[in-house]
This record gives structure tokens, sequence and C-alpha cells, in this order.
């Protein structure tokens, strides 16, 4: 028993240090579309902030065109998609409760909003990015980088729903945000967040409440829709809600919301939240964050208790 008991002991003790090694080395990781030529990947790594010698004590790892396909196929013409795979991926491993920070470089089509809402569907937490391409490109394919490369930061696997769905709502918001004229990229953003928050709090059950809440979104958003859109809208909000949310870890993002915006945070809960946590912000309006943290989890505990 006692030589049973020091082999299980040695072989935890074995994996404790395996976790602490692999967390230690995948501080940053790197990950480069495949097609960089060597002035491509030079021009890349300038935009990163970093030097060929740096990206040698980093992770990296490469994103295919073939990837490119298998998961952006279902959304986009293979002629958008290309045949080579440029767009890459830095990702830094942040502090506990510092949220999903996103910059981009050289990418036209997806805003730093956009990445955000969609890695933070397929699971990504406190984590710094950067997205960049040689040249002014899409960046749709960067997602899907950024996921691979924060699966060897974290040591987990993201499954392929997830990342569907991320790279799904990524291509939806940024086609209504060229479809719907006169209107910022970020009230689509909000929009899409709004509707989100609401089915990660578990108020939409039916397509009736979809449809309901983004008819409310519109008129808070000030955004008409046509009906393509609303139904485009509809089919993404039900993928989301048939594989589910962290909506513990988006309120828990609530604080970075308040440090930005102090007081006046009642204005913008629904970046994060839904309206219904928006209104238990609304009650500790004027208190310190600890007595608006103190509704959030009063609020969840009763939601889900």
């Amino acid at each position: 028993m006692k030589k049973w008991l020091g082999m299980m002991a040695a072989l935890l003790l074995l994996i404790m240090t395996g976790m602490e090694v692999r967390a230690s080395q995948g501080e940053t990781i790197v990950a480069l579309g495949a097609d960089l030529t060597p002035q491509q990947k030079n021009t890349v790594l300038e935009l990163f902030g970093m030097t060929m010698e740096e990206l040698e004590n980093c992770q990296v790892i490469y994103i295919t065109n073939e990837q490119e396909k298998q998961y952006l196929g279902d959304y986009l013409d293979a002629s958008v998609i290309g045949s080579r795979s440029l767009s890459s991926v830095m990702l830094k491993k942040g502090a506990a409760d510092s949220g999903v920070n996103v910059t981009t470089k050289n990418i036209n089509y997806c805003t730093t909003g956009m990445y955000r809402n969609a890695l933070l569907t397929a699971g990504v937490q406190d984590t710094e990015v950067v997205v960049a391409a040689p040249s002014q490109m899409s960046g749709t394919a960067a997602l899907i980088g950024a996921v691979k490369a924060y699966e060897q930061l974290n040591g987990q696997k993201i499954e392929d729903i997830s990342l569907s769905n991320a790279l799904d709502e990524l291509i939806t918001t940024g086609e209504l945000s060229q479809a719907v004229k006169n209107i910022s990229s970020q009230d689509i953003e909000g929009l899409i967040a709004y509707i989100k928050e609401k089915v990660a709090a578990g108020e939409l059950n039916t397509e009736a409440d979809i449809r309901a809440a983004i008819q409310e979104g519109e008129s808070r958003f000030g955004v008409t829709l046509e009906t393509s859109a609303v139904n485009q809208i509809v089919s993404l909000m039900n993928k989301l809600k048939s594989m589910g949310l962290d909506s513990s870890y988006l309120i828990s993002q609530a604080e970075k919301l308040y440090q930005q915006y102090g007081t006046d945070l009642v204005n913008h809960a629904e970046e994060a939240i839904s309206q219904a946590v928006s209104q238990a912000a609304t009650q500790a309006a004027g208190s310190l964050w600890e007595n608006i943290k103190g509704a959030f989890q009063n609020f969840w505990s009763n939601l889900f208790g």
C-alpha cells in the first residue's frame, strides 16, 4: 500500500511539474501564416515588435490554407479564402481577470471588437492578442490562428464547434457592418454582443425571444436591419444557445468596464452583460466597484442558484 501511494505521489508530482513547465514556456506564442515569404515574415515580426531571436525563444505554430478552407469553407467562398495563409497572430498570457485585449495591424475588415467578441465566444480568456498581416487584408483567417495558439498557450483543446461558431459570429458581424449603411462597426458589434449576453444569461428560450431581443437591440443601437440580416442573427444565436456560453467569465470582466468608464458604467454595461445585469448595476450606481460587483454576484446567484 505504501509503495502504491508512493508511486501515485510521484506520478502526481511529475504531472504537476509538467504543467508548470508548459505554462512557463507558453507565456508567449506566435501563430504564423504558413505561406509567408521570408520578407513578409520579417514584416509581421516588426509589426509584433519582435526580433527573429525573440521568435526563436517562443512557441511557434503555423496555420495552413487547408485549415482556413476547413473552418471558413461554410461561411466564405473559396475565391475569398484564397490559396495562401498569411495573416498571423501573437498571443501573450494575461493576468487573471484582465480579459481579452486585441490589437490589429494591416487588418482592414475585422475590427478589434469583432475579434474580441468572437474570441470570447470560442472560450478564450485573459489574453493579449495582436493580429498582423504583411499587407492590408481582411484577417478572417487570423481567428483560426488565435484559437489554435490559445490551445497551446493554455494547454487545453477548444472544440471545433466553438471555433466554428466564433467564425460565424466574426463573419456575420462583418457582413452586417458592411450591409447596414450609416451605422458604425462598433454599433453592430454592440448589437451582437447585447443579444449574445441575453443568450448567455438564459433569457432567450425561443426563436420569438431572440427576435424580440433583436428588435430591442435595433432600438438601443439605432440600427434598422433587413429581414435577411435578422434571420442571419437568429441563426447565429441559435447556434450559440446550443453550445452554451461562459457567462460567469463574461460577467467577471465587468470590473474592466468600471475601470474604463467609472461611475458612467451603467450607460455602457451592455457591452459585456445582459440588460438584467445592467439593471443591477444601475442600483449600485455611484458606489465603489465592490458594491457593483456584489450586485452582479447576487444577481447571478439568484439566477443560477
